[in-house]
């Protein structure tokens, strides 16, 4: 397992898999499909490259920090589960083109995977 961590070096998330876990290890907040990252929504919301999570504009919303023990979650039978089940919800597969930019996003990393920025607003 491997702590993703914000701009100011503090852990935000974690690396399980290819699974991105909360802070407590317990709720699964999105995926890593290729070099693509899925939050909760069905399509891709952003890239990960050179251990870094990108938003589609190419600011930077995280980066992987060091690997942690335990190497497992404690319910790893759920966190799988729960994994397969938004990875069962994912529709769209093709990843967009993102430029690479140095300067980090003010967006949390949680918020950057719960709501999409392009997603469709009723009126």
């Amino acid at each position: 397992m491997t702590t993703i961590i914000n701009d100011k070096g503090e852990t935000v998330a974690y690396l399980y898999l290819t699974i991105i876990l909360d802070v407590s290890q317990s709720k699964v907040l999105g995926l890593i499909l290729g070099n693509c990252v899925f939050g909760q929504h069905t399509a891709p919301i952003g890239k990960f490259f050179k251990d870094t999570f990108r938003k589609q504009n190419g600011k930077i919303v995280a980066k992987l920090g060091k690997e942690v023990f335990p190497k497992k979650p404690a319910d790893e039978k759920k966190v799988l589960a729960d994994a397969w089940a938004m990875l069962s919800n994912v529709r769209e597969h093709v990843c967009m083109w993102v430029e690479e930019h140095e300067n980090w996003t003010q967006e949390s990393f949680s918020h950057f995977l719960a709501v999409h920025e392009n997603r469709a607003v009723a009126v």
